[in-house]
């Protein structure tokens, strides 16, 4: 067991490993005598598992792991976090934007009381569009999953053992580490911290893969999209008795019946492929969970022979 741990998931980074680890390494010896830092390499196409061996051999604590395939940066975040027995463990993003020297302040707030530690970024350097995104995507979600996100808040976290031990229930296939934690409900601090420019290349958050992410956690974590057609129909119910309500009360004649046969049609079909579609994804994700087949494949590690999957 150790006091204090770090899980980073690596992905295309053998540019900013190294300097990470040369930062971060002796902010860790200032704050505990006893660390270790895993580094989860969602199957990189770089140099960035070579980064990993190479760290490992050079310091006994600091541990890799290597997944079969890209799973994805929060799944690997899950196989860093099944993997950890520590007091206090910190959750890092392995491109040199979040500040190590944050990490005293975060223990400070554990301390206090804190379950859980969340890393506000001042004035995030990412581009125009990534933060206009980044806002409106966290807005609607909490009010999708009734959970208040900051869109400043990323991965950069801190958590004690009792909130690793409530994280580490949530078995879920669908994984996203922020709306996980915020449905976990234990007692919250905030660090601020200024947000630094990426060192290296470019993030590898497209848009797409953004509003995949995004559908995901909708679907996986509110049930509110199964009720949006029924308040469809219930708004075009109204529109269509306003409409009518003239023809039968014999005020007026309607202009003609083919636009009265295609509009119902149109409103009708539109409504019922929308139901069907929002019940498809439900459904589809519910057959997804019940095969509970692994959330991840460990393919390589420095310290162990790849376990049964997870």
């Amino acid at each position: 067991m150790s006091t204090l741990a770090v899980v980073i998931p690596v992905y295309q980074a053998e540019h900013t490993l190294q300097p990470l680890l040369s930062e971060l390494c002796p902010v860790l010896e200032g704050v505990s005598p006893d660390w270790q830092i895993w580094l989860v390499d969602d199957a990189s196409r770089d140099g960035s598992w070579a980064e990993v061996t190479r760290a490992a051999q050079a310091d006994p604590r600091i541990r890799g792991l290597r997944l079969i395939r890209n799973f994805g940066e929060h799944v690997a975040i899950t196989a860093g976090l099944d993997r950890v027995d520590a007091d206090h463990v910190v959750i890092m993003a392995c491109d040199q934007q979040d500040d190590p020297t944050a990490i005293p302040s975060m223990l400070e707030a554990a301390r206090a009381g804190a379950a859980l530690v969340l890393v506000r970024r001042r004035r995030r350097q990412d581009a125009w569009i990534k933060r206009l995104f980044a806002r409106a995507f966290y807005a609607t979600i909490s009010r999708l999953v009734s959970v208040n996100y900051d869109y400043r808040v990323g991965n950069y976290r801190l958590l004690t053992r009792r909130a690793l031990q409530y994280f580490n229930a949530h078995r879920e296939r669908t994984r996203n580490v922020n709306a996980i934690m915020a449905l976990m409900n234990v007692a919250t601090a905030y660090v601020d911290v200024a947000h630094r420019p990426r060192s290296h290349g470019r993030s590898t958050y497209s848009f797409g893969k953004s509003a995949r992410m995004a559908a995901s956690v909708t679907v996986g974590y509110s049930d509110l999209p199964l009720l949006l057609p029924a308040a469809l129909g219930v708004v075009l119910v109204a529109l269509a008795t306003g409409w009518s309500l003239p023809w039968a009360l014999g005020i007026s004649a309607p202009e003609s019946d083919l636009s009265i046969v295609l509009a119902a049609v149109g409103g009708v079909g539109g409504l019922l492929l929308l139901n069907l579609g929002v019940v498809g994804a439900y459904l589809g994700r519910a057959a997804r969970d019940a095969k509970k087949r692994p959330i991840y494949f460990v393919g390589d590690s420095t310290t162990e022979t790849p376990r049964a999957p997870h």
